[in-house]
């Protein structure tokens, strides 16, 4: 093999790791942070998460997933709503929405908030719009986000 073909081979495997290092960089800098709520005292066989990305201009967007929620109407007491709540720094909670069953007791809610989320939580309301979360019908509570 002559000099130059080892040179351009060099320079070439140089250029890919290059790509490769740059590529995995964006690929961890796009990347959402998932919250697994732990387990419903309430609804013990739920699963659920919710995923957090910060956007620009301090943005930050959320899908929250569960599934196998019993249907609200079943609790004791029973509920009409499953309804999102994000706490923000201050204490103050905001409804983002709520979950809507699937025939496969699944649902999501996606969203955005201009404002940095601490914790996510999920209860069972009589009322669609509350401005008050009932604590005493907290289905899921996330941990304590760790966003930048």
């Amino acid at each position: 093999m002559s000099k130059k073909y080892k040179s351009n081979i060099m320079k070439t495997n140089k250029i890919i790791q290059l790509s490769v290092f740059v590529l995995l960089l964006f690929a961890l800098g796009a990347c959402s942070k998932k919250y697994t709520f732990p387990v419903s005292t309430v609804t013990p066989s739920a699963d659920g998460e919710v995923k957090v990305k910060k956007q620009k201009g301090g943005i930050y967007s959320f899908e929250t997933a569960v599934e196998n929620l019993a249907d609200p109407t079943r609790l004791t007491p029973p509920k009409a709503h499953y309804i999102v709540w994000v706490q923000n720094e201050e204490g103050e909670f905001q409804n983002v929405g709520e979950l809507e069953l699937s025939r496969r007791s699944k649902a999501k809610l996606e969203g955005a908030l201009t404002y940095k989320p601490i914790y996510f939580f999920v209860t069972a309301e009589d009322v669609k719009n509350t401005n008050v979360p009932n604590l005493e019908q907290t289905i899921f509570k996330s941990e304590r986000l760790r966003l930048k």
